[in-house]
Order: structure tokens, then sequence, then C-alpha cells
């Protein structure tokens, strides 16, 4: 015979969730809020301008590793902008370009997925950063380097410096820090990362339906030269993707936890 213990001996009901999701989601969402509000102030886009590269940095590594997995090179990247409407550039060689040039902000989202899920785990904070620090500064000696061989010098070496320095900072966080603070970095990265991922999409909607004007060139403009659909369908779809990965990422991390109740048979 199988029975629920309603008093202590028989089985136990427990409904508490552990407190680091708490703490996350809490930080998530005063971190998010705060951006926000602070999103238009000059001096507060000034003190996230190295956080804002990191962003771009996140993005043209998405378009570089695709094209890399798809059998391509990369022979140049940028993080800076161009005074053209573009904070960054890729420049890929070969491979894939159908799946590469979608995941600049398609990837950027993934990411801003990822950093929200290990937000959860103080403990993998610091390895996280250091990875991530490293993963920069490695693009920074290659991928950027590659830049001034097209001729673009001053992107080139801004590119490099913002990406040593980012690179060297994060790296330094996850040595340093204590895991509470990584883990608090981390979760100012992930609210940075997700807003910028989905206001891009946003921007770059406004460009594609004509309401902002531009006369350059954009992943979406560029989608539409090689699939021949409109560039409005390709960000409206890469907005729904990212939108969906966020949501879902959001729900899978927070939901309600359902209470686990443990059957104990009785002793006879």
């Amino acid at each position: 015979m199988i029975d629920i213990d309603k008093g202590k001996k028989i089985g136990i009901i427990s409904s508490r969730l552990a407190p680091n999701r708490y703490q996350s989601l809490a930080l998530l969402i005063i971190l998010s809020a705060l951006s926000l509000s602070l999103w238009d102030v000059p001096w507060a886009q000034a003190i996230l301008s190295p956080v804002r590269t990191s962003v771009t940095a996140v993005h043209e590594l998405g378009h570089a590793i695709a094209c890399l997995a798809t059998g391509g090179s990369v022979t140049g990247m940028t993080i800076v902008s161009d005074n053209n409407g573009h904070g960054g550039l890729t420049f890929c060689s070969g491979g894939l370009p159908f799946i590469y040039t979608q995941t600049g902000y398609l990837g950027t989202a993934l990411f801003g997925s990822f950093l929200i899920f290990v937000g959860q785990y103080p403990r993998a904070a610091k390895a996280i950063l250091a990875l991530l620090g490293l993963t920069i500064c490695t693009a920074s000696l290659t991928f950027m380097f590659g830049t001034i061989l097209h001729g673009e010098i001053l992107q080139g070496l801004g590119s490099m410096l913002w990406g040593a320095l980012i690179g060297a900072a994060l790296i330094w966080g996850g040595v340093k820090l204590q895991p509470s603070a990584a883990n608090f970095i981390l979760i100012f990265l992930a609210a940075q990362t997700a807003l910028n991922a989905v206001t891009d999409i946003i921007i770059l909607s406004k460009l594609s339906i004509g309401l902002i004007p531009s006369a350059s060139f954009s992943d979406a403009t560029n989608m539409a030269v090689i699939t021949g659909i409109p560039a409005a369908f390709w960000s409206i779809l890469w907005g729904i993707a990212s939108l969906s990965m966020l949501s879902a990422t959001l729900w899978f991390c927070y939901r309600p936890k359902q209470p686990k109740v443990q059957y104990h048979p009785l002793k006879p």
C-alpha cells in the first residue's frame, strides 16, 4: 500500500525553489528595466559603449563562426562603426551565405538566451566570463587583424584595440572576481545582449520597410539579394525568431516549479 503522508512520517511535499532562481530573475528584471529607462540618456550611452561594442562582437562572431562552419574563411572583421550605418562588418569568403548571413542577429539572440540560462548557476560564471574574453581576444588577433589587409587600417586597429580591451576585462573578471560578482556581470551582459538583440531587429525592420531612410546594405538586404525575398520578410522573421528564443528561455528557466511529491511505503 502506498499513501501520501499528510503529517511528517509517510511523505514529503516540497515546493521550495532554489534561491538562485529568484535572485537571478529579480536581477535580470531590474537590470533590464534600468537599461531601458536609460537607453537614450547620453551619459548612460557613454558608459554602456563597451558593452554595446561587445554585443557587436557577438553579432559579428555569429557571422564568422557560421562562415567557418560551412566551409568558408573569414578574411576580416570590424566591431566599430564605419559611419555608413554599420556597427561592425565581417568579411567572408566561400561558405554558405544563406546560412552565415542570418547568424548575426539570430546568433546574438541565441547567445543572449544562453547567458540568461547560465545566469542561474553562479559557479559557472567565472569560467564563462573567461571563455568569452578568450574568444574575443582570439578574434581580435585573427579575424580583426585581417581587416587591415583590406585597407581599412583605422577600423582594423580600432576593432583590435576594442576587442583586446573587452576580452582582457572579461578574462580578468573570470579570474579575479568572486562567483557572485562574476554572476552579476554575466546577468548584466545577458540583459544587455537580449535588449540589443530585440532593439537592433526593430531598427533593421524599420530600415527594411523604409521607415528609416538608408542607402547602405544590411544583413536583410543581403538576404534579399541571395533569395529574391524582400528584406522586410527577413528582418521580421529574425525578430519573431529572436523573441521566441528569448521568451522560451525565460519560460524554461523561471517558470513556476511543480511541487515534488515523494512517496514512501507504509511500514507494516
